[in-house]
């Protein structure tokens, strides 16, 4: 078993990891950063999301757990009095896998020789389309139909798992984890006698595909996550739920609407 240890920078972060690379060492499980097969995190969820994406390009053949030292814990199970035991639970088989999906975003943009070139991306919790300088006008489309023409500061897109994140502060839906669906939720929309939107979150298919074009995305910016891009000239963006998965070992099931509970409650 090779196993691969990403901490933030917190104090306390960095103190669980050195006592626990050095149980890890004592059990003889070997500690691999470049090729791991688990990959336990310290900090809170978001530094899940930053092992995520430090993993991304290797996402199908690892496994996370984590360990829990942040404000959050949707994503973390182990408390750090509990590293002996962790340690344990590692020498076991596991079947208990949950696999999280990825939201899918292929961005287009458009060339001065007329062509187009479309960039491959990934978020795990969310990605955003931003515009903080003026007001965004967006032509929403869901696979075939054209659905509303969306004017605002813009729309959030969001897996399952990233509903309690960024979505659940604009008003969208919580979705529990294993249902295979994704939310677009507005952010800020003008709502009038000449503009209209929908107006409530939408919780889409997996199957389907959501298209987001403008005469003008000047000054928009795109999140992933904890990421953000500029882009020169884009065309339109696509958003659909991903087939690539994050996956976590867990110690129990059940444990979802009790942190929802907790945290919010």
């Amino acid at each position: 078993m090779k196993v691969a240890i990403y901490a933030n920078e917190r104090e306390q972060s960095q103190q669980v990891k050195e006592q626990l690379m050095l149980k890890l060492q004592q059990a003889q499980i070997q500690l691999n950063d470049q090729e791991p097969e688990i990959v336990l995190t310290i900090g809170g969820d978001g530094t899940v999301l930053h092992a995520v994406h430090h993993y991304l390009n290797q996402i199908e053949k690892v496994k996370f757990i984590g360990i829990h030292t942040g404000h959050l814990g949707y994503y973390t199970d182990w408390l750090p009095d509990e590293l002996d035991e962790l340690v344990e639970f590692l020498k076991q088989e596991h079947s208990n896998i949950n696999h999280h999906p990825l939201l899918s975003i292929v961005l287009c943009e458009s060339l001065a020789s007329e062509s187009e070139v479309c960039h491959q991306l990934y978020a795990f919790n969310e990605m955003t389309l931003l515009n903080a300088y003026r007001t965004q006008h967006l032509n929403v489309t869901i696979d075939d139909l054209f659905f509303e023409s969306f004017r605002g500061t813009g729309v959030c897109l969001s897996t399952p798992t990233g509903s309690t994140a960024y979505n659940k502060s604009l008003g969208g839906a919580i979705i529990y984890p294993s249902l295979k669906a994704f939310q677009m939720t507005e952010i800020a929309s003008i709502n009038n006698n000449v503009f209209r939107t929908i107006g409530s979150p939408l919780i889409i298919p997996q199957e389907q595909v959501v298209t987001l074009q403008s005469e003008n995305f000047a000054d928009v910016t795109i999140t992933r996550d904890h990421l953000s891009e500029s882009y020169q000239n884009i065309q339109k963006i696509k958003v659909t739920l991903s087939d690539r998965s994050v996956a976590f070992i867990k110690r129990c099931d059940g444990l979802f609407w009790g942190r929802v509970k907790q945290h919010f409650l």
